[in-house]
């Protein structure tokens, strides 16, 4: 499981521009944006919207500019622009109930613990929150999703990504 701490050194030594970190920063980061999208976004734009993320986060590495954030946060925030900015462009949803299922924080929360595999350290980092608040989301998200499906339907939706 990915360890918070050490993706943090790693983004520490990456804006002191080793570019050694730098690729191995992008070689941790690029697997768990290309869930995100692949579960939030119809397939055939999630590849592009990671892209873009990957190179919004990388460029905010290289000149500091999130130098006061966590880098999950960072990853969170890019990685929600270009869903969003894919979103827009009104392609279709991915795998997961439609946004309006889910209040926005428990979707997320089901996406970055279940489908990107965060823990809930993690998880609460990228979001800006407790890990209290996160595990309440998750049980929440987990609830409604319960009520809007039969057991089966919900493994597939989660498993189709």
């Amino acid at each position: 499981m990915l360890q918070e701490g050490s993706l943090e050194m790693l983004a520490a030594a990456a804006r002191s521009g080793s570019h050694e970190a730098l690729t191995d920063l992008y070689a941790v980061f690029r697997p768990m944006v290309v869930l995100r999208c692949r579960a939030e976004l119809d397939r055939a734009v999630s590849d592009s919207a990671a892209d873009a993320a990957c190179i919004s986060v990388l460029t905010a590495v290289r000149d500091g500019s999130a130098a006061n954030q966590p880098f999950l946060r960072l990853l969170y925030v890019s990685t929600s622009v270009a869903i969003a900015r894919a979103a827009s462009d009104r392609f279709s949803s991915g795998p997961l109930p439609p946004p309006t299922a889910l209040p926005v924080v428990e979707r997320d929360v089901l996406v970055l613990r279940l489908i990107v595999g965060l823990d809930s350290e993690a998880t609460a980092t990228s979001l800006a929150r407790t890990t209290d608040q996160v595990s309440l989301d998750l049980h929440r998200a987990l609830q409604r999703l319960r009520k809007l499906s039969s057991p089966n339907a919900i493994r597939e939706t989660l498993v189709s990504t």
